[in-house]
């Protein structure tokens, strides 16, 4: 049997079997090269560590470690009612807040997973006991936290970045506009069927109140402006960034918000090393696992047949698109980044889309997946929280998955909505 033919096998095998990811990618990776080439055992060790010296993914745990502060702090309470001002008063009010809340916590915490548990624990109930279904709250919950890894800072455009040798700051920037759009067009799902179904709006709230509000959201609101101002304007890169979030994120939770305890610093720290641990040895694994196809010219392999098939880009990134698509719904979303991004991205160069472009396209599709069945890691949490079933979730999930989709078709279609922002700024 041939290298590939061992390594794939190996690792579908033992994805079946349920064994983690990273440890399906080591094995087969090791297998493949201890059976069929002769290559030294070593060169598994090698070409494991040699990804991880890399200056970007110093700027993971940092960003990690900001958005445990800010969740300790009380943002999301906080974020909730500074929402609430804003969208509070249209129909459905209270899932008009939620999406706008999941806008903004997305500034905060780079995480789909949190911003879902975040809002899914403060909502959930509340747009429960206002007479929502809890199970239209929890589906939209897992919806609009899809907006956490587009909306800077994010930890999936810090890996794809590093993985791909791709500028993290122009992946920050261009995830912007594809977020707002997440937004919007869940608002307006979420608008239609709180109209058929008579959701309340939320009472109007004073001037003074409004006013209030803001002040006491204002300092996490100013993250991301710190983080993306720093950026943009050449202060300091955005791995540097990551610490000074981190850093941020402390100070407001500690000394401004003072929710955050001296005791809970330990928890957090290790919280921090643990999730940059597993990450870090899924990268590891897959930078192996990825070395090997390139090794035996996989990618030109899939290059060639996919040319043969079309030579027209954007029935490429439809393929992808699907490919993604039909992935994430079996497979952990940073896991499935780090697996698939050292394949796809020499395919993308090849028919001629921009890496960052691509970039945006790859990690939407996979936050998408975050929803869907059977492994959909927000849908879990959703179902947790609000005590409904997958098959309920399911059903009320399907509006808002297809303005997702929505989504995903414009800015794979439509470059511009996501390349138009960081060519205007200074590079």
């Amino acid at each position: 049997m041939t290298v590939l033919g061992i390594l794939i096998t190996v690792f579908l095998v033992l994805m079946l079997l349920s064994v983690p990811i990273a440890v399906a990618m080591g094995v087969a990776s090791a297998l493949a090269l201890l059976i069929a080439t002769d290559l030294p055992l070593v060169a598994v060790g090698q070409r494991m560590l040699v990804i991880l010296d890399s200056f970007p993914f110093l700027a993971l745990p940092f960003f990690i470690l900001a958005g445990l502060f800010m969740e300790q702090g009380g943002i999301t309470r906080r974020l909730v009612d500074f929402a609430a001002i804003f969208v509070g008063r249209i129909t459905g009010g209270l899932a008009q807040v939620l999406v706008g809340a999941n806008l903004v916590m997305s500034g905060t915490s780079g995480s789909s997973v949190a911003d879902c548990a975040a809002t899914g624990t403060v909502l959930i109930p509340a747009m429960a006991k206002a007479g929502y279904s809890r199970a239209f709250a929890a589906a939209l919950t897992a919806a609009a936290a899809t907006a956490g890894p587009l909306i800077p800072p994010s930890i999936m455009f810090v890996l794809y970045g590093a993985i791909a040798n791709v500028s993290i700051g122009q992946l920050f920037i261009a995830g912007i506009v594809p977020g707002l759009f997440v937004g919007l067009y869940l608002g307006i799902a979420a608008y239609l069927i709180s109209k058929k179904r008579q959701y309340p709006k939320l009472p109007p709230v004073t001037l003074r109140e409004a006013a209030i509000t803001t002040v006491k959201a204002a300092p996490a609101l100013l993250m991301p402006i710190v983080v993306l101002g720093g950026i943009v304007g050449g202060v300091f890169t955005p791995t540097e960034a990551g610490a000074i979030a981190a850093v941020y994120g402390f100070v407001v939770s500690m000394f401004v918000y003072r929710e955050m305890k001296w005791s809970h610093l330990r928890g957090m720290l290790v919280t921090t090393g643990v999730i940059s641990a597993a990450v870090m040895l899924i990268v590891s694994a897959a930078s192996l696992f990825s070395w090997i196809l390139t090794r035996e010219r996989a990618p030109e392999l899939l290059a060639g047949a996919l040319t043969h098939f079309t030579n027209n880009p954007m029935v490429f990134l439809l393929f992808i698109n699907i490919i993604l698509l039909v992935l994430g719904c079996f497979l952990e979303a940073i896991s499935l980044l780090i697996m698939m991004t050292p394949i796809l991205v020499p395919l993308a160069a090849a028919y001629g889309v921009d890496p960052v472009h691509f970039g945006i396209v790859v990690v939407l599709n996979l936050t998408i997946g975050l929803n869907t069945p059977p492994v959909g890691m927000n849908m879990f949490i959703v179902c947790a929280i609000s005590k409904i079933t997958v098959t309920e979730y399911t059903r009320e999930a399907l509006p808002f998955l297809l303005a997702l989709l929505l989504v995903l078709l414009l800015i794979t279609y439509v470059p511009q909505t996501v390349l138009w922002l960081p060519a205007s700024l200074p590079s």
